[in-house]
């Protein structure tokens, strides 16, 4: 929820010229391609990750009770399970290209983009990979 209400806020303030709220720190990038994005969030020390994909060939997961788009983003905090996202914004195309090969730390999570896809863990080494062919969720 932490989650859904900080992009809320930063998306708004972006979207009227402003930088993050308060405190909110935000990390982001993008793969080489665009098809996938991420961008964590420090809110006050509340870590949240947020990874979506553009172009996939496979569906879900969705998450439960969503009006908004789901089924294209996966989220998680800093020791937790990864989550599918309800949304209705984009992390797509944030931050700087991380180049296939590298790692991406933030706070407690770490990324690594390969030309195969994305993945990401927490402190607590949960995780997920998205791809353009499957993802995975451990």
């Amino acid at each position: 929820m932490l989650f859904r209400l900080a992009y809320a806020a930063v998306f708004a303030g972006l979207a009227l010229g402003r930088g993050p709220a308060g405190g909110q720190q935000l990390h982001g990038f993008h793969t080489p391609s665009g098809n996938i994005g991420c961008m964590a969030v420090n809110d006050g020390g509340q870590w949240e990750l947020r990874c979506d994909i553009g172009e996939k060939e496979w569906s879900g997961p969705a998450a439960r009770d969503c009006e908004l788009d789901t089924g294209d983003s996966m989220g998680m905090t800093a020791a937790g399970r990864p989550y599918a996202v309800c949304h209705g914004d984009t992390v797509l195309g944030q931050g700087a290209a991380l180049a296939y090969g590298a790692t991406w730390r933030a706070g407690p999570f770490t990324c690594t983009s390969q030309p195969t896809g994305v993945t990401c863990r927490n402190r607590a080494q949960h995780g997920f990979t998205l791809s353009r062919g499957s993802y995975r969720v451990f």
